[in-house]
């Protein structure tokens, strides 16, 4: 991300990117997270959901406030991401293994995808190569984290009556987010083909780096 007022780089060290205004948003939505979770798995569903869409909002409200105060890092963009996953993954394993909502293998398919944009920005970035979020990805992110409200409306049937359509729209968020988050994991898998000749062409034929 860009910001027309960066932190002066004398300033920018771990503890001050970490303790910006933004950031700090960024973990408290760990922390509302893992509360709504504890919630969930204590039998305060309600709380829990609650606390969630909480957690849920801060993913908009730390990006907006970096960007208005020009407090935008490195940091800030590598908690989010994690968040992202963390949340979401969370959504998806309460719902599968406590609720049996979703069939199992739909957590696998989610991970999966996971895993290999991970370890493809992990290995462009080994490189000096940024690959930057997709708006295909954060479409992704929206539909699989925002697909928990009419899930968890539907496993507590607050309400009967929309039965079952909150059943079928949160499948059909969650199924859309998958379905996002693997075109925008072919999109970054095309960015590493066509930056792959580059990394190649530094390095040689041989990977020291290989475990």
């Amino acid at each position: 991300m860009s910001s027309p007022h960066p932190l002066p780089a004398a300033r920018r060290t771990f503890v001050s990117d970490l303790t910006t205004a933004p950031n700090l948003i960024t973990l408290s939505r760990i922390a509302l997270v893992l509360v709504a979770a504890g919630m969930f798995f204590v039998g305060l569903e309600r709380a829990g959901m609650m606390v969630a869409v909480v957690g849920g909002l801060t993913d908009y409200l730390d990006g907006w406030l970096a960007r208005r105060t020009g407090q935008v890092t490195r940091l800030g963009e590598l908690l989010d991401q994690f968040c992202d996953i963390f949340f979401e993954s969370l959504v998806l394993y309460l719902a599968i293994a406590r609720y049996q909502f979703l069939p199992p293998w739909v957590l696998t398919i989610y991970l999966g995808r996971e895993f290999w944009v991970t370890t493809v920005r992990r290995f462009m970035a080994s490189y000096q190569l940024n690959v930057p979020s997709s708006f295909v990805g954060k479409l992704k992110t929206n539909f699989v984290m925002w697909g928990f409200l009419p899930t968890y409306l539907s496993i507590e049937r607050l309400i009967p009556s929309a039965e079952p359509t909150l059943r079928y729209l949160g499948q059909g968020a969650i199924a859309t987010g998958i379905l996002l988050g693997y075109v925008s994991a072919w999109d970054y898998t095309r960015r590493l083909v066509d930056s792959y000749h580059l990394i190649a062409a530094r390095t040689g034929p041989a990977d020291a780096g290989r475990s």
